[in-house]
């Protein structure tokens, strides 16, 4: 048995005529251009979406009685 060909962006299986940029090979044109997309050192992309914030409260202040 034979494994399927996976898109190099979404690692879901190729169609039958898959987009191919250079050695990789992409599901449809949303793939190619999300992964020609530039991302610096930092793991900041230009992408629009946010990574989720955790809020933390801000801890009960003692008493602090003489």
């Amino acid at each position: 048995m034979t494994q399927p060909h996976l898109c190099d962006n979404c690692r879901e299986e190729l169609p039958e005529k898959p987009i191919r940029r250079g050695n990789r090979v992409y599901c449809c044109e949303a793939c190619a251009f999300e992964a020609s997309r530039s991302q610096d050192c930092g793991g900041r992309t230009d992408s629009t979406f946010s990574q989720p914030v955790i809020e933390m409260p801000e801890p009960p202040e003692l008493d602090q009685q003489p």
